[in-house]
């Protein structure tokens, strides 16, 4: 089979160009998505720990109340992006000592934020049982009952 040299040419440049494109893509961010900065309307420390039942404590790190007792096999969304920022934490080789940060921004966002990797969860992106869980980790007050739905 005889491939006519222009067109190897032709496919050499595209290629070239695309990775001109990538590189200039990374470098200056074209097509890259950022969420804009915003000022925080509030924000709570939280520290999580995995109880012997299966169930997590939720504290505030500032003062120690708990803000939150979830049982067993509930909270699938909180429990899954927990996991999420935790491995993160392991594969870094951080321990559990730094809490997280729970922020709502007054652009409507709640974002929980691993302060030791930099890592973070956009928690409005995924709907509302999710951000009324998450909300309710908000209150100052202690809160011994579990939030949102399995």
């Amino acid at each position: 089979m005889h491939v006519p040299k222009p067109a190897l040419y032709m496919a050499g440049a595209l290629v070239v160009v695309v990775f001109i494109l990538a590189i200039s893509a990374r470098f200056f961010g074209f097509g890259a998505f950022r969420e804009t900065p915003s000022v925080v309307l509030a924000e709570r420390q939280l520290t999580f720990t995995d109880l012997k039942d299966g169930g997590i404590l939720v504290e505030d790190a500032q003062t120690h109340a708990v803000a939150a007792n979830l049982p067993p096999a509930s909270n699938g969304f909180l429990r899954g992006a927990l996991r999420a920022l935790t491995r993160e934490r392991s594969l870094a080789g951080i321990g559990r000592t730094q809490p997280f940060r729970l922020v709502r921004y007054t652009d409507g966002r709640l974002v929980l934020h691993d302060p030791a990797t930099t890592q973070q969860v956009t928690i409005t992106s995924f709907g509302p049982t999710q951000i009324e869980a998450f909300d309710q980790l908000l209150v100052l007050g202690p809160s011994p009952q579990s939030v949102g739905t399995p």
